[in-house]
């Protein structure tokens, strides 16, 4: 079975991402309330750690919601978020084998 394809089309402006999109393509399903953010937060760091990057698909409406609110956010939310975001890099050239690695190098680019 081959791997399913995914398009990834550069937004013009942050609204655009709350717009129905078609099949295989990304879109924010939901703004996350104020108060559920900190909780959705954690949620979203704990996947990151155990699945890497691939976690920013499973919570991208928290990212989403951070960036939606961020003018008001609590200043801490906005420093934990910012920091995770800051400190949490992609894999080194020479980390190639990691699980979350190996799950990033199965999708494929979108060919037309």
């Amino acid at each position: 079975m081959s791997p399913q394809l995914y398009e990834f089309h550069l937004p013009l402006s942050p609204e655009e991402l709350l717009k129905s999109g078609g099949v295989n393509q990304y879109v924010v399903q939901e703004i996350l309330s104020i108060r559920n953010l900190p909780s959705q937060l954690r949620a979203f760091q704990a996947a990151f750690r155990a699945q890497g990057p691939l976690a920013m698909l499973e919570h991208f409406d928290t990212v989403y919601s951070i960036l939606h609110h961020f003018r008001s956010i609590d200043p801490g939310l906005k420093e934990d978020t910012l920091e995770f975001l800051i400190k949490e890099e992609p894999p080194h050239p020479g980390s190639h084998n990691t699980p979350a690695r190996r799950r990033l190098d199965t999708l494929q680019p979108y060919a037309q």
